[in-house]
């Protein structure tokens, strides 16, 4: 059993202890250990991780990062801490000032795996082997549990980070469904509800979401797999974190006219999921074409999911005063307005410069996107 001795210092936060050392880089790799979300997974299974699959790109960008420094006779300096947890490990700082890793009893890695893999790639691969013994500062949280290292990726990744929030959401998730509504602050609720939302559209099978939103575990299908499965071709279309986003709109809309009044996280849930199902099985009806080959039309991308849910939050408003319920079978009536949702062509993604190219592919921008909802409106009530 492989073990290192390591000067420390202790200090405290808020009555929180951590533990702040140094460590060599390969040591990083050897001592600790990093566990993925999995979507498959239970919120309070003993195995389920909270970050995201390590990026090969992102690690072999910062390794290249390296090489470049170096060749160039540039100082490299990280100073920004790793942050490590000493939650499974006996980790205590000694009489001597010093702690003691056990490589059999790994640190779980809360934030700064990509730095990590990214050294281990530059002196494995990329024959910069000083960066082996290049000395990195460690932070170890102490007196700390998988909860409360889910909360703290939370607070590093969506709040002191600008990061894609996909992932953050589906750990506030997990925090809820721990701890409790109250696990998270009211005004982080709505995260949760539209993380919800998009992990039950996109596991329904005879839903027009299934398997069309990239999960924060999850990549776009590589042309190996849609070779080897033509059908996968069509699917994954859209990122979470956008999906997510775009719900914000009509989630607004239900609390606003007091739809989702006093209801808890899984109630409001709900409500949304229903209504966005029935939105977009109506969208489907009426326009199955772009359902059929989501990769060659923007209906199913972010240009069609944010413009659609704003023109389901004016339509809502508008079957809200008519008294109509919002349910797949009123929403197909009110929506058979629109030509635009009924013609594929207008959807098509084409190529620049192509007259084949549809008019819903040229908005490319949040502004574009609020102008192409306003369009849609004016057509359908026309």
């Amino acid at each position: 059993m492989k073990t290192i001795k390591l000067p420390a210092i202790e200090a405290k936060q808020d009555g929180s202890r951590l533990i702040i050392t140094r460590m060599k880089t390969s040591d990083l790799c050897s001592f600790t250990e990093v566990k993925p979300y999995d979507a498959t997974k239970l919120p309070d299974a003993e195995d389920q991780g909270y970050q995201r699959p390590a990026e090969q790109l992102r690690i072999s960008k910062f390794a290249k990062w390296l090489k470049t420094e170096t060749d160039e006779k540039r100082k490299v300096r990280m100073p920004t801490a790793i942050l490590l947890s000493a939650r499974g490990s006996d980790v205590v700082l000694s009489p001597d000032g010093t702690i003691t890793l056990r490589e059999d009893k790994k640190l779980p890695l809360i934030d700064g795996q990509h730095r990590t893999l990214g050294f281990e790639e530059a002196y494995k691969n990329k024959g910069l082997s000083q960066f082996a013994d290049y000395e990195i500062p460690v932070v170890i949280l102490q007196d700390i549990n998988k909860i409360d290292e889910m909360r703290q990726f939370s607070v590093v990744n969506g709040t002191q980070k600008s990061v894609r929030t996909d992932l953050v959401n589906m750990i506030l998730t997990n925090l809820t469904s721990v701890e409790g509504d109250s696990a998270i602050a009211d005004s982080q609720h709505w995260r949760v509800v539209v993380a919800k939302v998009v992990t039950a559209l996109n596991g329904d099978r005879t839903g027009p979401w299934y398997d069309q939103i990239v999960m924060p575990d999850q990549k776009t299908y590589s042309k190996e797999e849609m070779d080897a499965n033509p059908e996968l071709y069509n699917r994954r279309v859209i990122r979470a974190t956008s999906f997510m986003q775009s719900l914000k709109p009509i989630d607004s809309y239900l609390q606003e006219f007091g739809f989702t009044d006093n209801d808890s996280i899984d109630d409001r849930a709900q409500k949304l999921r229903d209504v966005v199902n029935a939105f977009w099985r109506a969208v489907r009806k009426l326009n199955p074409d772009c359902f059929k080959a989501s990769k060659d039309y923007v209906l199913q991308k972010t240009p069609g999911v944010f413009a659609l849910h704003q023109l389901c939050r004016r339509v809502m408003k508008d079957m809200h005063i008519g008294h109509r319920k919002f349910t797949e079978e009123q929403f197909v009536e009110v929506l058979s307005n629109c030509a635009e949702i009924l013609d594929p062509s207008y959807w098509f993604i084409g190529e620049e410069g192509e007259g084949a190219r549809g008019e819903a592919a040229k908005y490319g921008s949040m502004k574009g996107f609020s102008e192409l909802s306003a369009e849609l409106y004016k057509s359908l009530r026309s």
